[in-house]
């Protein structure tokens, strides 16, 4: 009688820390979630959170593919594309495209968007979630666009150009991982099949806060220097 007492205890006790190692796990992940979020804050560096699922999910099904105006004629236009694949229609969660650390869009497979910018040098780079968090930096490469042109940017990771084989000036597109810039006419030919899944934004850098107030002027307005006021005699 004593001995099955004694092994119903330590049945117990057994069970207990069975269940104790189960929650360690869960917990030790949620501690390491909060820690990441408070040294993000006190670093001041900006985290998204992941928002577009893949195309496993559910497929594009905005407007096929038609170009945009800028806002204001002195800036880019940038188009960033992602051509349909099998590999890309059985992806869970898209990836996320980030500009100068701001959080844009995602970009399932057979889909695009668009970001408009003034002229300059900016940090592009996609990263891969994992439910709500980010894991791995995918690409990220120095983008630098020139105002008033557009640039069409080709998104595959099982399927890269080989650009050498479409232009005589290759060394002269941005490339990085699956991130390749490309020519308009290469672009034209996959784009007309794409659907606009995210509306694109203008980015105005940093800096920048919404409302503006002149919505169709995205550079700093000029001014003559007024006339300093004459004294009365």
């Amino acid at each position: 009688m004593g001995d099955s007492k004694r092994l119903t205890t330590l049945a117990g006790v057994h069970k207990n820390k069975v269940g104790e190692n189960k929650m360690l796990p869960r917990f030790l992940g949620v501690l390491s979630v909060s820690a990441l979020f408070m040294l993000s804050a006190c670093a001041g560096v900006k985290i998204g959170v992941p928002t577009t699922s893949g195309a496993f999910l559910a497929a594009a099904e905005g407007k096929v593919f038609e170009p945009m105006d800028t806002l204001d004629p002195r800036n880019a236009m940038i188009y960033v594309y992602r051509p349909t694949n099998q590999w890309g229609y059985e992806e869970i969660q898209a990836p996320t495209f980030f500009i100068d650390s701001t959080q844009i869009f995602g970009l399932k497979s057979g889909a695009y968007s668009w970001l408009e910018v003034h002229g300059g040098r900016y940090d592009f780079y996609a990263r891969r979630p994992l439910s709500m968090l980010f894991l791995k930096t995918i690409f990220q490469i120095p983008m630098e666009v020139e105002g008033g042109k557009v640039y069409y940017f080709r998104y595959s990771e099982d399927k890269p150009l080989v650009l050498e084989e479409l232009v005589v000036d290759a060394d002269q597109y941005m490339q990085a991982g699956p991130l390749q810039q490309v020519p308009e006419a290469v672009a034209m030919r996959e784009l007309k099949n794409l659907r606009l899944d995210e509306m694109g934004l203008y980015y105005g850098g940093e800096s920048y806060e919404e409302p503006r107030w002149a919505p169709f002027f995205t550079f700093p307005e000029e001014r003559p220097d007024e006339p300093l006021p004459v004294a009365k005699k």
